[in-house]
């Protein structure tokens, strides 16, 4: 389960390493890269925000006790 969190947070961060560059490279003005920035955060916060707690509530449901 450790191997399979590291991939997927690996991956994730690889992503939004490499849209932020391709939006940093990308000509255009300054309101709209922070305008694109901000929402390709909020997107990436969101997800995995919801990938967490898919993951909470499944590994809830599996009888694991919590002492």
């Amino acid at each position: 389960m450790k191997n399979t969190s590291i991939c997927i947070f690996s991956a994730l961060g690889g992503a939004l390493v490499g849209a932020a560059v391709a939006m940093l490279v990308t000509p255009q003005s300054g309101r709209e890269l922070r305008g694109k920035l901000h929402e390709a955060f909020d997107d990436t916060a969101r997800r995995i925000h919801d990938d967490l707690c898919r993951c909470k509530s499944s590994s809830e449901g599996e009888g694991t006790t919590r002492e």
